[in-house]
């Protein structure tokens, strides 16, 4: 095998699976995210994994009602080739939007803070887009050189990944009470790295991860429900 194609093969293995619901290491450089060195890997149902802490004082008595600020986009997530501002403007209004729409039939949610409300913060903090995962038959010598060209020339499918950060604080001190970050990933929906990404393309995957920041809360109440049985 000559040199060539043997450093083609090479680059076809990189990519393989390099496609995750986990943040990567460069994600994991979250903007506003205080405990990311206690963030630990939780998967709610299958292929809904991220990565989350919560806090081991938080008592479920103390909080009764949940305050909701809408979605925010960090600057890092703008101007990313490929991902309009206006498509990420509607996966922050459509976050909004079902989350406050889930979590009103589980707890009170208010517009104001309060003694007994926790602040639920979400923050769109960085899109990005990379290959999609090599099938088999491309990590074979031949196939290898097929997708390894198809990479180069641009013409292979690529994934949108859209990272998502979730803060829940005490809406009065600001204490943070929970944490988790997490990816809506899209696979192979962009046909080549020259077209843009369209809202009705990752709309079904936009409204599954709401799922993943309503079992989040819900994690962290029963979380803090043990708590306060340790406590007393």
């Amino acid at each position: 095998m000559n040199i060539k194609l043997l450093s083609i093969i090479s680059f076809s293995l990189v990519l393989l699976g390099c496609s995750s619901r986990l943040p990567t290491e460069d994600e994991r450089q979250t903007q506003f995210i205080k405990n990311n060195d206690k963030l630990v890997e939780v998967e709610y149902i299958e292929d809904a994994t991220g990565l989350q802490w919560v806090s081991p004082t938080v008592e479920a008595s103390e909080y009764n009602k949940i305050l909701i600020n809408d979605v925010g986009i960090h600057q890092n997530a703008k101007a990313v080739r490929q991902i309009p501002e206006r498509v990420l403007d509607k996966v922050s209004e459509r976050l909004t939007t079902i989350v406050k729409q889930e979590l009103t039939r589980g707890v009170e949610v208010v517009n104001k803070a309060g003694a007994d409300t926790a602040t639920l913060n979400i923050m769109i903090s960085r899109a990005s887009t990379d290959f999609e995962d090599l099938q088999i038959t491309e990590v074979l010598p031949y196939g290898a050189l097929i997708g390894s060209a198809k990479a180069l020339l641009g013409t292979r499918d690529r994934n949108v990944r859209i990272l998502v950060e979730s803060q829940l604080i005490d809406s009065q001190t600001e204490e943070v009470l929970a944490e988790r970050v997490g990816v809506i990933l899209a696979k192979g929906i962009l046909e080549n790295d020259d077209v843009d990404l369209e809202y009705e393309q990752i709309k079904e995957t936009v409204e599954l991860f709401t799922q993943d920041i309503v079992h989040f809360i819900r994690v962290t109440a029963y979380q803090a429900t043990l708590n306060e049985k340790e406590q007393s």
